[in-house]
């Protein structure tokens, strides 16, 4: 079997492992990357990333060792932050989608929110809403038209003295938010995408062709 070029790491208490893993990687595949699929977050760590060219994340940042009627605590450790920092600005590649800026350190200097470059906010309940493509020349975004997608709207702080903004969401209130984003991170490249919920969702063809042009983007294809 030839050896894994991606992880994808899915799957928590609101996410279905399975649905982002038959959402997302098909299209990792297309890409052509051989992807590891796990719901295993102690999996990510320095010598793990070594030898991969992708890291995706659709999960939140939650785990509840004590039960879900106790406080969640935040799987990610120190360790793990510096490890995605070192693996993307040494020249790795890195898709956080949907709500993989829910729940994780936030304040370390140059830590995961850094690299990542945003923050998830809220959403509402899952809803009818417009995705407007606002950047139709990069490369992530070609072959891409404005669709209208049934999902949990994100609403994110974004670093946008930092990322290039690729797409924005628009709800029936009139409410916006960045629904996309990408941009160099030291050698590596980064790319966010904020759809994602279901495996409906994540099978809309333009959320397909996002993710496969993102994935050939951020490893450099």
């Amino acid at each position: 079997m030839p050896k894994p070029t991606a992880t994808l790491l899915g799957g928590d208490r609101y996410h279905h492992a399975e649905e982002a893993f038959a959402g997302v990687g098909p299209a990792l595949e297309a890409a052509g990357l051989t992807v590891e699929y796990t719901t295993d977050p102690t999996l990510i760590d320095a010598d793990h990333l070594s030898d991969k060219r992708l890291l995706c994340i659709l999960r939140d940042g939650m785990e509840w060792p004590e039960g879900h009627e106790k406080p969640y605590e935040v799987w990610m450790r120190p360790h793990q932050e510096q490890a995605i920092e070192k693996f993307v600005g040494t020249g790795g590649a890195f898709m956080p989608l949907h709500n993989a800026g829910w729940a994780y350190p936030w304040k370390t200097e140059n830590g995961y929110r850094h690299v990542m470059g945003g923050y998830f906010q809220g959403h509402p309940a899952v809803l009818p809403f417009d995705v407007k493509v606002v950047n139709p020349d990069h490369p992530i975004t070609q072959g891409v038209e404005d669709y209208e997608i049934t999902d949990e709207q994100h609403f994110l702080w974004f670093d946008y003295d930092r990322v290039n903004l690729l797409l924005k969401s628009q709800g029936r209130d009139g409410r916006e938010s960045a629904a996309g984003w990408a941009y160099t991170y030291g050698q590596g490249r980064v790319a966010y995408l904020a759809n994602g919920h279901t495996l409906d969702i994540l099978q809309h063809p333009m959320v397909q062709r996002l993710l496969y042009n993102a994935a050939r983007w951020v490893v450099g294809g």
